[in-house]
C-alpha cells in the first residue's frame, strides 16, 4: 500500500491514506486528544493551511473554520499536509459554576455563566472537561432567554465528572465545556403540530428545555412529555413541571416508573411503552427521545412504525465517552 507522508507538531508521520489523520496518529501512539471518533465531541480539532474535506470542518463554527481548524477524525491525510494540534481556545469555553441545586434521586442542577457570544439550541448538549480530562456530555435545559446555562447531573457512585459536578464546593470555579451539539431541539414552525417527548432519567433536561422553547415561540399545538425512571426517587423537577402544565393548557405532564411507590399520579411500566400504547397513530407528530440508549433505539423504531416521519424524530441518546490524551 502507498503511503502518504504529513508533517504533524513539526514531526513527519507516515500514514495509511485510508485512514483518518486521527487513526494514524493513534496507531503510531503519537500523542493526540481524542474522544468520539465521530465527528461529534470536537475534542481532536487540529490545524492546517492546506485545504480539507468540507465535512471534517461542517461541525465547526465559521469563525473556526477561517482559521484553519478541522476535525482529524474526519479528515483523510494528504501527502505532504502540514498539521499543528489546535489549543482549544475557541473550541471549549471556560465558564463559572454559579449554583448547585440539589434534587432527589441524585440529581443536580447545575447552572453555569454564558460565554460571550454563546448561541444554543435547548436540547443541544455540551461536553464537560472534568478530572484527569474526562469527558461527559449534559444536555442543556435552558432557553437563550435565560441568564445562565442549566445542565442536569445525576451523580453516580463511581462517576468521575458526575461526582465532581455535584459537588457544592464547585460553586464559583471555573470548569471548560465545548460548543453546544446535537440535532435535537425545536424548529419554529408547524406550530400547531402536536409534539411528543419520551425521556427517562435526566433526559428530561433537554426535553424541558424544548418545551419551553417551544412555548416561547408561541406553539400552540398539543405538547405531551413523558418522563420516567425507575422509581419515584428517580423523579424530579415534579412541582415545576405541574406548574408548566398548569400555565399552558396544550402542554400535559406524564410521570411513570417501573416500581410502583407511593406517588399517586404516577404510571406503572417503561415510559416509552405507556407513551406509545396511548398514541397509536403519530402521523403529524414531531416525536423527541432523550435518555437511555437502548429505550431511544427501540422507541425510534416503534415511533416511525406508528406512522411518524423519520425527519420529524429528533433522538438524543446518552453515551459515555472519555477523553483519551
Amino acid at each position: 500500500m502507498n503511503k502518504v507522508t504529513i508533517t504533524y507538531e513539526g514531526s513527519q508521520v507516515s500514514c495509511d491514506p485510508d485512514k483518518s489523520i486521527l487513526e494514524n496518529l493513534i496507531t503510531q501512539d503519537i500523542d493526540v486528544t481524542y474522544s468520539c471518533q465521530k465527528g461529534s465531541c470536537l475534542t481532536c480539532v487540529m490545524k492546517t493551511d492546506h485545504d480539507v474535506d468540507p465535512k471534517s470542518r461542517a461541525p465547526l463554527k465559521p469563525t473556526l473554520v477561517e482559521q484553519g481548524y478541522f476535525l482529524g477524525c474526519q479528515q483523510k491525510p494528504n501527502d505532504g499536509m502540514v498539521i499543528n494540534a489546535a489549543d482549544q481556545i475557541g473550541v471549549f469555553h471556560n465558564v463559572r459554576v454559579t449554583n448547585i441545586e440539589l434534587r432527589g434521586g441524585q440529581v443536580a442542577i447545575v447552572r453555569l455563566t454564558v460565554p460571550d457570544g454563546y448561541e444554543y439550541r435547548p436540547g443541544q448538549f455540551v461536553n464537560i472537561i472534568g478530572p484527569n480530562y474526562t469527558l461527559r456530555s449534559y444536555s442543556i435545559a435552558s432557553i437563550p432567554l435565560d441568564d445562565e446555562l442549566e445542565i442536569h447531573v445525576k451523580e453516580h457512585e463511581f462517576g468521575t465528572v458526575s461526582r465532581w459536578l455535584c459537588d457544592k464546593s464547585l460553586i464559583g470555579q471555573e470548569i471548560e465545556i465545548s460548543e453546544p451539539e446535537g440535532q435535537c431541539f425545536y424548529l419554529p414552525g408547524r406550530s400547531s403540530s402536536p409534539l411528543l417527548l419520551i425521556g427517562t432519567g435526566t433526559g428530561l433536561a433537554p426535553l424541558i428545555g424544548i418545551i419551553r422553547d417551544a412555548l416561547s415561540q408561541g406553539h400552540d399545538g398539543k405538547i405531551e412529555l413523558y418522563h420516567g425512571a425507575v422509581n419515584d426517587d428517580g423523579l424530579y423537577l415534579i412541582d415545576e413541571l405541574q406548574s408548566l402544565s398548569s400555565e399552558y393548557d396544550n402542554l400535559s405532564v406524564h410521570l411513570g416508573v417501573l416500581n410502583k411507590g407511593s406517588l399517586n399520579h404516577t404510571l406503572e411500566g417503561a415510559i416509552n411503552d405507556i407513551a406509545l400504547s396511548q398514541h397509536h397513530d403519530l402521523t403529524g407528530w414531531r416525536v423527541f427521545l432523550c435518555g437511555d440508549p437502548d429505550m431511544v433505539k427501540k422507541t425510534k423504531t416503534k415511533a416511525y412504525l406508528a406512522d411518524a416521519a423519520l425527519s420529524d424524530i429528533l433522538a438524543d441518546p446518552f453515551d459515555i465517552q472519555d477523553v483519551k490524551n
